[in-house]
């Protein structure tokens, strides 16, 4: 496998997570090429932090080069665009600076890509299932429709169409959702389903602000569908489609909160 891969990982205030997510990219079975940490507006060590490790790549054999780009804050959609646009390689893969990778995470993504001529994007399963078929399967565009499939940081996809497409800014959540919808409409989308992402649990449910955080990310996700279906990008049946399934899950999430909340 001959594929050059760049890694983004846009990085807020991560002094205490970067370096464990940056260890299991140099412990990948099939070396990257470089790995790209954005700094947005950190206000901590993360700078520091990732200036260290980068003197460290440097002077290990065969070690990928680590680019820092330093940014204002501008929130992760912005940090993942600066980061898109500076990679040269074939392939992006995005890691988030609190998650991590299991070693053959990236070998197995590039062998999708080798067997698979038409896919676009591969994304893998994480810890936040509890079991795994071991199989790789094909997302049916109208099932990426229902939900969303694809965790980012498990996501590795071609850069030219990365960098044709870019992460909506304007959406504040449901900004990688969007994106994937995309990207599934200039190739197949497919997913791995092995544990290979170490995903730090990063939702809310049954804490203190669930309930306007869920509100916003639904409200963005409607927001989305709403700006593909003005961009051309879904037609009338597949926004009408999308839109009802996203009102669905938001009701039922409602009516779980309501249960959550109210110990029903």
């Amino acid at each position: 496998m001959k594929e050059s891969v760049a890694v983004v990982i846009p990085a807020y205030n991560a002094e205490s997570t970067l370096e464990k997510a940056v260890q299991s990219v140099l412990a990948q079975t099939v070396p990257v090429e470089t790995i790209i940490i954005v700094n947005d507006g950190s206000k901590d060590g993360t700078l520091k932090l990732a200036e260290s490790l980068k003197e460290k790549s440097a002077i290990s054999a065969n070690a990928p080069e680590i680019k820092i780009i330093s940014t204002e804050n501008s929130g992760v959609s912005h940090a993942r665009n600066t980061g898109i646009k500076a990679a040269s390689t074939e392939f992006i893969a995005f890691l988030d600076s609190d998650d991590s990778w299991h070693a053959e995470k990236i070998e197995k993504q590039l062998q999708i890509f080798a067997e698979h001529k038409d896919a676009a994007l591969v994304s893998t399963s994480s810890t936040v299932k509890k079991s795994f078929s071991g199989k790789t399967k094909l997302i049916g565009y109208w099932h990426l429709l229902i939900r969303n499939h694809v965790i980012t940081s498990s996501a590795m996809a071609k850069t030219v169409v990365l960098q044709s497409l870019l992460f909506d800014e304007t959406l504040k959540r449901a900004e990688d959702y969007n994106l994937w919808l995309k990207i599934g409409k200039t190739g197949s989308l497919y997913f791995i389903d092995e544990e290979l992402v170490f995903f730090a649990d990063k939702r809310t449910f049954g804490q203190t602000g669930l309930s306007k955080d869920y509100h916003a990310l639904s409200r963005d996700e409607l927001r989305g569908f709403i700006k593909l279906y003005k961009a051309h990008t879904l037609n009338i049946f597949q926004f009408a489609f999308g839109f009802c399934m996203s009102c669905i899950k938001y009701a039922r999430k409602c009516i779980l909160m309501f249960i959550y909340e109210y110990k029903i």
